[in-house]
């Protein structure tokens, strides 16, 4: 029978595995938003934000609650300490998405000057690293940490590609400056959500195995496309 201290880690643990859902479920919407110039869909957004924020808040004092009361020791305390962590950076997540929905706002009246590819591409890039990440959280299955190294490779090698694509764009019109600069906004934020899922990766790891790993920096520079 699970203790009482079990029981409270394991519904912070099922709202844990909500906010994760959550967090990227806002980011992939805001880049189809800023995909299609959807001002409804990025208004949807924006909402879904604020209950990103809400439940952050509701995890940040179940972890409180649980620790004062209960006073875990040992892996208890680690998981619960790695708990608030990860949600903080969810948290971040989320509001690279309110981010990117406000770009949307501020695109009305204007419209794309290329077909966006590199940009969905580098956040399910961005998704598919917090997913692999966030295994090690909720379900302490580390199998994936490995794969983390060559996605980011992956990302870095597209961006370098979208940026010269950009600028080569930019030398031959002068009418999409604005643009232009939204585009290389929003590909910034998904490399910061990207490290993000390196941060939850490295408390994954710390979380199960109470080792400290850094991560993020096997493949640089072994990748030949690669701008670092």
């Amino acid at each position: 029978m699970a203790s009482q201290l079990e029981r409270y880690i394991g519904e912070i643990n099922k709202k844990i595995r909500q906010l994760h859902k959550m967090s990227t479920d806002a980011f992939m919407d805001s880049m189809k938003a800023f995909e299609e110039l959807d001002q409804a869909k990025a208004a949807e957004v924006r909402d879904k934000s604020e209950k990103i924020e809400e439940l952050s808040i509701k995890i940040e004092n179940s972890v409180f609650e649980t620790i004062a009361r209960r006073q875990p020791v040992a892996k208890d305390l680690r998981e619960l300490a790695t708990y608030l962590q990860v949600t903080h950076h969810l948290y971040r997540i989320g509001r690279y998405s309110y981010k990117i929905a406000h770009i949307v706002r501020l695109c009305e009246g204007l419209e794309h000057f290329k077909e966006l590819i590199s940009l969905p591409y580098l956040a399910k890039l961005a998704k598919d690293t917090i997913d692999y990440a966030m295994l090690g959280i909720t379900d302490r299955d580390l199998s994936k940490i490995d794969e983390l190294e060559k996605l980011e490779a992956e990302s870095d090698r597209e961006t370098g590609e979208m940026f010269e694509e950009i600028a080569e764009y930019l030398r031959q019109r002068t009418d999409i400056t604005r643009m232009a600069m939204f585009y290389v906004i929003v590909g910034r934020y998904c490399e910061r959500a990207a490290d993000h899922a390196f941060s939850i990766a490295e408390r994954a790891v710390y979380m199960v195995t109470g080792e400290r790993k850094k991560l993020g920096i096997a493949y640089k520079g072994k990748s030949g496309d690669s701008p670092h």
